[in-house]
């Protein structure tokens, strides 16, 4: 594999060996290929015992420094990966493991050759989606049905039915507070109608909910597969809201707390 990481990439690590002066590691994104993280990488204080920020068989998140391409070299930090880099890199590693595991099976029992399925299908979905997991976590969403990746209808039905069975959906919830108030005659209708706008103004496939509170206050609801959809459809609706409200003279405030759906 000739494949090097990027500067200021993060990598999954095994650590090799440690000495006085650093660690050797290999980077099992990159066909275990050796890096290095050098003593003054360890952390950012006195380093009195090496092994105690790394040991020899740890996996261990790393950000690359710099890559010499002509001598193989590939210059490694600890101390520079936060907390949460390390989280989220750990996270998607996993990820990417289950994922692979997931196409492993699909391959055993449509006794297909693992690479066959990478040139097949999986790279593609790789290089479009960022991760195969991501891919798959489309499926189990129902946003992608790998109609345009596999031809054949049964082996397509028989990988969407494996990652479905294997992956809950991740779907996200947003909750908003519209405060609205008309003192026209028909502030009762026009209330209604504004709201109405709201329900009408969500993109296909979004669910979204409106609730009384007490006047003149009202909950809206918005659950989508992801933060960046679902507040899309909350402008959507709210701008539908406020430009009602705004052109019947009644008066129209928003707030919005997110959390993540159950």
């Amino acid at each position: 594999m000739d494949e090097y990481p990027e500067k200021g990439e993060l990598v999954i690590a095994n650590v090799e060996r440690v000495v006085g002066y650093g660690a050797f590691v290999r980077l099992e994104e990159y066909g275990n290929k050796q890096g290095i993280v050098s003593i003054a990488e360890f952390s950012r204080k006195w380093v009195k015992n090496p092994r105690s920020y790394l040991r020899e068989g740890q996996k261990a998140v790393l950000k690359v420094l710099g890559v010499k391409h002509d001598r193989g070299h590939i210059d490694l930090s600890l101390k520079r990966v936060s907390d949460h880099e390390r989280r989220t890199k750990l996270k998607e590693y996993k990820q990417e493991i289950r994922a692979r595991k997931l196409l492993e099976h699909f391959a055993e029992k449509n006794r297909i050759n693992l690479e066959q399925a990478y040139r097949l299908f999986a790279a593609r979905l790789t290089e479009d989606y960022g991760s195969l997991y991501e891919a798959f976590a489309q499926v189990a969403n129902g946003r992608e049905n790998l109609d345009g990746y596999i031809k054949d209808a049964k082996l397509r039905e028989d990988l969407v039915k494996i990652i479905r069975e294997s992956i809950r959906p991740t779907l996200v919830s947003i909750k908003g507070v519209i405060t609205l108030s008309s003192e026209s005659g028909e502030g009762v209708r026009l209330i209604k109608e504004a709201l109405l706008r709201a329900e009408t103004a969500l993109p296909e496939g979004i669910k979204g909910r409106i609730s009384y509170i007490t006047p003149p206050t009202y909950h809206i609801d918005i659950t989508a597969d992801d933060y960046k959809l679902a507040e899309k459809a909350m402008k959507h609706c709210c701008e539908a809201v406020e430009q009602y409200a705004s052109s019947n003279g009644m008066e129209f405030a928003f707030s919005r707390e997110k959390k993540r759906a159950s």
